[in-house]
Protein backbone atom coordinates (compact mmCIF):
# COMPACT_ATOMS: atom_id res chain seq x y z
CA UNK A 1 0.00 0.00 0.00
CA UNK A 2 1.53 3.28 -1.11
CA UNK A 3 1.24 6.33 1.10
CA UNK A 4 0.99 9.80 -0.38
CA UNK A 5 3.43 11.64 1.88
CA UNK A 6 3.11 14.85 -0.13
CA UNK A 7 -0.31 15.46 1.44
CA UNK A 8 1.34 15.46 4.89
CA UNK A 9 4.20 17.66 3.68
CA UNK A 10 1.69 20.26 2.48
CA UNK A 11 0.06 20.48 5.93
CA UNK A 12 3.17 21.73 7.72
CA UNK A 13 5.87 24.35 7.45
CA UNK A 14 8.72 21.97 6.57
CA UNK A 15 11.46 24.50 7.35
CA UNK A 16 10.04 25.05 10.84
CA UNK A 17 9.59 21.31 11.36
CA UNK A 18 13.18 20.59 10.32
CA UNK A 19 14.32 23.21 12.85
CA UNK A 20 12.19 21.56 15.58
CA UNK A 21 13.75 18.19 14.80
CA UNK A 22 17.24 19.68 14.88
CA UNK A 23 16.65 21.37 18.26
CA UNK A 24 14.65 18.60 19.94
CA UNK A 25 15.87 17.77 23.45
CA UNK A 26 16.15 13.99 23.51
CA UNK A 27 16.90 13.83 27.22
CA UNK A 28 13.20 14.23 28.01
CA UNK A 29 12.52 11.01 26.10
CA UNK A 30 15.11 8.78 27.74
CA UNK A 31 13.85 5.58 29.32
CA UNK A 32 13.21 5.68 33.05
CA UNK A 33 16.26 3.99 34.58
CA UNK A 34 15.84 0.86 36.66
CA UNK A 35 15.47 1.75 40.33
CA UNK A 36 13.10 2.24 43.25
CA UNK A 37 10.25 4.73 42.85
CA UNK A 38 7.14 5.95 44.65
CA UNK A 39 4.19 5.59 42.26
CA UNK A 40 0.47 6.11 42.00
CA UNK A 41 -1.76 3.93 39.86
CA UNK A 42 -3.26 5.69 36.82
CA UNK A 43 -4.69 2.69 34.94
CA UNK A 44 -5.29 -0.95 35.71
CA UNK A 45 -7.41 -3.16 33.50
CA UNK A 46 -7.90 -6.36 31.56
CA UNK A 47 -7.99 -5.49 27.87
CA UNK A 48 -7.39 -7.05 24.45
CA UNK A 49 -3.87 -7.03 23.05
CA UNK A 50 -3.18 -4.86 19.99
CA UNK A 51 -3.86 -7.87 17.76
CA UNK A 52 -7.17 -8.30 19.65
CA UNK A 53 -6.69 -12.08 19.79
CA UNK A 54 -5.64 -12.34 23.45
CA UNK A 55 -6.34 -10.65 26.77
CA UNK A 56 -3.77 -8.90 28.90
CA UNK A 57 -3.47 -7.33 32.32
CA UNK A 58 -2.26 -3.75 31.88
CA UNK A 59 -1.06 -1.30 34.54
CA UNK A 60 0.13 2.28 34.17
CA UNK A 61 1.86 3.91 37.15
CA UNK A 62 3.01 7.51 37.52
CA UNK A 63 6.19 8.35 39.43
CA UNK A 64 5.28 10.76 42.26
CA UNK A 65 8.63 12.22 43.34
CA UNK A 66 12.27 12.63 42.46
CA UNK A 67 13.93 13.57 39.17
CA UNK A 68 11.57 11.33 37.18
CA UNK A 69 8.38 12.72 38.74
CA UNK A 70 5.50 12.52 36.28
CA UNK A 71 7.05 9.77 34.14
CA UNK A 72 5.07 6.61 33.51
CA UNK A 73 5.87 2.97 34.19
CA UNK A 74 4.01 0.14 32.45
CA UNK A 75 3.38 -3.51 33.24
CA UNK A 76 1.58 -5.74 30.71
CA UNK A 77 0.97 -9.48 31.08
CA UNK A 78 -0.83 -11.63 28.48
CA UNK A 79 -3.33 -13.83 30.35
CA UNK A 80 -5.00 -15.74 27.50
CA UNK A 81 -3.62 -17.59 24.52
CA UNK A 82 -0.25 -18.34 26.11
CA UNK A 83 1.50 -21.46 24.90
CA UNK A 84 0.53 -24.33 27.13
CA UNK A 85 3.57 -25.85 28.79
CA UNK A 86 4.71 -26.72 32.28
CA UNK A 87 6.95 -23.65 32.23
CA UNK A 88 4.31 -21.08 31.27
CA UNK A 89 0.58 -21.18 30.55
CA UNK A 90 -2.55 -19.08 31.05
CA UNK A 91 -3.05 -20.41 34.58
CA UNK A 92 0.43 -19.36 35.66
CA UNK A 93 0.02 -15.97 33.97
CA UNK A 94 -3.27 -15.33 35.78
CA UNK A 95 -1.85 -16.53 39.10
CA UNK A 96 1.12 -14.16 38.69
CA UNK A 97 -1.31 -11.26 38.20
CA UNK A 98 -3.33 -12.31 41.27
CA UNK A 99 -0.14 -12.47 43.34
CA UNK A 100 0.91 -9.01 42.11
CA UNK A 101 -2.54 -7.55 42.85
CA UNK A 102 -2.59 -9.13 46.30
CA UNK A 103 0.44 -7.00 47.24
CA UNK A 104 -1.79 -3.92 46.94
CA UNK A 105 -3.52 -5.07 50.17
CA UNK A 106 -7.03 -4.18 49.00
CA UNK A 107 -10.31 -5.35 50.50
CA UNK A 108 -11.11 -6.95 47.15
CA UNK A 109 -9.37 -10.31 46.95
CA UNK A 110 -7.87 -10.99 43.52
CA UNK A 111 -9.48 -14.23 42.34
CA UNK A 112 -10.09 -15.78 38.94
CA UNK A 113 -13.35 -17.55 38.04
CA UNK A 114 -13.65 -16.44 34.43
CA UNK A 115 -12.28 -13.59 32.33
CA UNK A 116 -15.34 -11.37 32.74
CA UNK A 117 -15.34 -11.68 36.53
CA UNK A 118 -11.57 -11.19 36.59
CA UNK A 119 -11.86 -7.96 34.60
CA UNK A 120 -14.46 -6.74 37.12
CA UNK A 121 -12.20 -7.79 40.01
CA UNK A 122 -9.26 -5.85 38.55
CA UNK A 123 -11.50 -2.80 38.07
CA UNK A 124 -12.70 -3.06 41.69
CA UNK A 125 -9.10 -3.23 42.91
CA UNK A 126 -8.14 -0.26 40.73
CA UNK A 127 -11.04 1.77 42.13
CA UNK A 128 -9.84 0.97 45.65
CA UNK A 129 -6.31 2.22 45.00
CA UNK A 130 -6.71 5.02 42.43
CA UNK A 131 -5.86 8.32 44.11
CA UNK A 132 -5.86 6.68 47.56
CA UNK A 133 -2.83 4.42 47.57
CA UNK A 134 0.77 4.83 46.48
CA UNK A 135 3.47 2.21 46.43
CA UNK A 136 7.21 1.92 46.63
CA UNK A 137 8.18 -0.22 43.66
CA UNK A 138 11.28 -1.57 42.06
CA UNK A 139 11.34 -0.86 38.32
CA UNK A 140 13.36 -3.10 36.03
CA UNK A 141 12.21 -2.45 32.47
CA UNK A 142 13.76 -5.54 30.92
CA UNK A 143 12.57 -8.00 33.59
CA UNK A 144 9.65 -10.36 33.12
CA UNK A 145 8.00 -8.62 36.09
CA UNK A 146 9.04 -5.01 35.45
CA UNK A 147 7.24 -3.60 38.51
CA UNK A 148 7.78 -5.24 41.88
CA UNK A 149 5.69 -3.85 44.73
CA UNK A 150 7.78 -3.39 47.89
CA UNK A 151 5.40 -1.43 50.10
CA UNK A 152 1.93 0.07 49.84
CA UNK A 153 0.73 3.11 51.78
CA UNK A 154 -2.14 5.60 51.85
CA UNK A 155 -1.46 8.88 50.11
Amino acid sequence: MAVDFSAFDKKVDLDALQEEVKNADLSSFEDVPDGTYIVGFDKMEIKPTKAKDKLMFAVQCKIKEGPHKGRLLFFNRVISGNKTSEKWNDGKAIKSVCTWLDKLETETVPEFYNYSDFADCVLDIFQEVQGKVEAEVDWAAKDFNPITINEVFDC
